[in-house]
């Protein structure tokens, strides 16, 4: 199975679960935490180099750990969808993904990356799908497969592929966190629009529709404080006529929101919880 195919599976999985649901926020309320506050243009070279440390002090404090266990809560809005789960990674190889969906109908995602194939299976009351693919390093886009990036993976490619700022810092459900908003970098625009590439330079590319559905424009993180581990990570879709000059201060959309509670770091995991049944 391709990662193209893993992505139309996790599509399927949202689609078959939709269902309206609150929108979660940035942060919690102000009486538990100070909201971000967007760089202003004057602070984006300070604020640019700050993000690039915190993002290197996490890649290197995630390959540090021995273990990392989480509960997931998981939310998109188009196709509206939630649901929740629990992720498991032990060293730089060995991952466990489970997420249950909720909506007009139950379906689980189960998956297991024991350091050389990636397990993959799909369940719904009428189906169930099941594959398996070589473990290989997968194209330059933070996809959600948590199972086949990993933690560390997934912020390689938001440093190799965004342009990233530190935005603030503030709570998220009840933990202190740094805040940190990129757009896709000229590089990457590029890559994916080569024809538009005087426009990037320049700053006045707009034209977000033609970007593969698959690749968010933006992205924000929210890394914990005191151990650098992604709390949050949420895809941003920028409107069509939006400047890349604008950012950081343009608008974008949420489109679909992981969030990691309950952590737990350098926990004893057994062997038998990244074998796949």
């Amino acid at each position: 199975m391709t990662l193209l195919t893993a992505g139309v599976l996790l599509a399927v999985l949202t689609a078959v679960c939709a269902f309206d649901f609150s929108s979660l926020p940035y942060f919690d309320g102000p009486s538990k935490a100070q909201a971000a506050e967007v760089a202003s243009s004057d602070e984006d070279a300070t604020n640019a180099a700050d993000a690039e440390r915190l993002l290197e002090d996490a890649r290197r404090r995630m390959l540090a750990y021995s273990s990392i266990e989480a509960r997931i809560e998981y939310a998109t809005k188009s196709p509206p969808a939630a649901g929740d789960g629990r992720y498991w990674e032990r060293g730089a190889l060995k991952r466990r993904f489970e997420l249950k969906m909720r909506g007009m109908e139950n379906a689980t995602l189960l998956q297991i990356n024991d350091g050389k194939m990636l397990w993959t299976r799909c369940t719904t009351p009428r189906d169930a799908m099941t594959a398996e693919q070589p473990n290989a390093t997968p194209p330059h886009s933070p996809q959600l497969h948590l199972a086949e990036l990993g933690l560390l993976g997934l912020l390689t490619q938001v440093q190799q592929d965004y342009d990233v700022n530190l935005a603030g810092s503030g709570q998220l459900a009840g933990e202190s966190v740094f805040v940190l908003k990129g757009v896709l970098s000229q590089e990457t625009l590029t890559r994916l629009s080569p024809k538009r590439g005087e426009e990037i330079r320049s700053g006045a590319f707009s034209a977000w529709s033609e970007l593969p559905g698959d690749i968010p424009a933006s992205i924000v993180l929210a890394l914990g404080s005191e151990d650098a581990v992604p709390r949050r990570i949420q895809f941003r879709a920028i409107d069509e006529g939006v400047r890349l000059a604008d950012w950081p201060q343009a608008e974008s959309q949420e489109t679909l929101t992981i969030d990691l509670r309950e952590l737990q770091i350098n926990r004893s995991i057994l062997a038998e919880v990244f074998t796949h049944p």
